[in-house]
C-alpha cells in the first residue's frame, strides 16, 4: 500500500506513467476517464487532499466548453446535435474532445499534487539520486515553490480589489481581462525580484562552489520499495497494452 513514507522515486514513476500515457491518449475519452480514476485511487492511497483539489478544478469547466465549441465549429466529428444552418455549433466529437482535455488536465493537476505529500528536500534528493544534475533539481523545487507563491499574490491583489468595492465576477469578460493584465505585471515583478533575491542568497552560501555535492540526508530503497517499482511499472504495461489496442470510445458510440 503506497503512502508518505514511500520511497519519492516510486511516485516519480507512478507520475510519469500518469502524465506519459495521459499525453499519448488522443481520441479515446473512456480510456482517459479510466486512467484518471486509477490516478485518483492513488491519490488517496497516499493521502492527497482531493476535496481541496476539486474545488480549484471547478475553473476548468469554462476551458472545457471553450474547447467543445471550437473543436464543434472549426472541426465538426461525430453527430451534430446543435447547427445554425448549414453550420455545426455543436458536435458529438467536440464534446468528447473538449472532456478529454478536461480530464488531461486534471490529470496533470493530480500528478503534480501526488508530490505534495513528500517535503522539498526529499524531492530534491530523490531527483539527484536518479542522476539528475542537482542544479536542475533544485530550479524544479524552487518553480514548484514559486507556482502557489505567485498564485497566492496574485488572489490577494483581487481581494484588495474587492475590498475597494470592485465586484470582478460582474464586470464584462473584456474588462475582467483587462484588470487580470494590469494586476499579472506588478505580481510577476515580485516573484522575479524574489527570485532574485534567492539566487544572491544561494550565491553567498556558496551554491556550486565545487564540482561535486555531497548531501547528509540521502534515500535508500527497501525491498518494500523495488516491489513498488516493480508493481508501477508492470502496471504501466498493462494498462498501456489495454488502452492502445482497444479504443473504447469508438466502441461505445458504434454501439449507440
Amino acid at each position: 500500500m503506497l503512502s508518505p513514507k514511500t520511497d519519492p522515486r516510486v511516485i516519480f514513476l507512478l507520475v510519469i506513467f500518469f502524465s506519459t500515457l495521459g499525453i499519448l491518449i488522443r481520441t479515446d475519452v473512456v480510456a482517459m476517464a479510466g486512467l484518471l480514476a486509477l490516478s485518483l485511487i492513488f491519490s488517496a492511497l497516499l493521502g492527497v487532499q482531493l476535496r481541496r483539489l476539486f474545488g480549484r478544478i471547478k475553473r476548468l469547466m469554462q476551458i472545457m466548453v471553450l474547447v467543445t465549441l471550437m473543436r464543434s465549429f472549426f472541426a465538426p466529428s461525430g453527430i451534430i446535435l446543435l447547427a445554425l444552418g448549414d453550420v455545426p455549433i455543436l458536435t458529438s466529437g467536440g464534446i468528447a474532445m473538449g472532456v478529454l482535455v478536461a480530464l488531461r488536465l486534471i490529470l496533470f493537476i493530480i500528478g503534480a499534487a501526488m508530490l505534495t505529500v513528500y517535503p522539498a528536500r526529499a524531492l530534491i534528493q530523490a531527483m539527484v539520486q536518479m542522476k539528475m544534475p542537482y542544479e536542475m533539481a533544485y530550479m524544479v523545487s524552487i518553480g514548484i515553490r514559486f507556482v502557489p507563491q505567485f498564485a497566492q499574490e496574485m488572489q490577494d491583489s483581487l481581494t484588495a480589489l474587492q475590498l475597494r468595492g470592485v465586484e470582478v465576477k460582474k464586470l464584462k469578460l473584456r474588462k475582467r481581462l483587462g484588470l487580470y493584465s494590469y494586476l499579472l505585471l506588478p505580481t510577476l515583478v515580485s516573484s522575479l525580484q524574489q527570485a532574485k533575491e534567492l539566487a544572491m542568497s544561494m550565491e553567498m552560501r556558496g551554491f556550486r562552489a565545487l564540482p561535486q555535492r555531497t548531501s547528509y540526508f540521502t534515500l535508500r530503497l527497501t525491498g518494500l520499495d523495488i516491489a513498488k517499482m516493480v508493481g508501477v511499472l508492470a502496471m504501466a504495461g498493462i494498462v498501456s497494452f489495454v488502452t492502445f489496442n482497444h479504443n473504447f470510445f469508438e466502441m461505445i458510440m458504434s454501439v449507440l
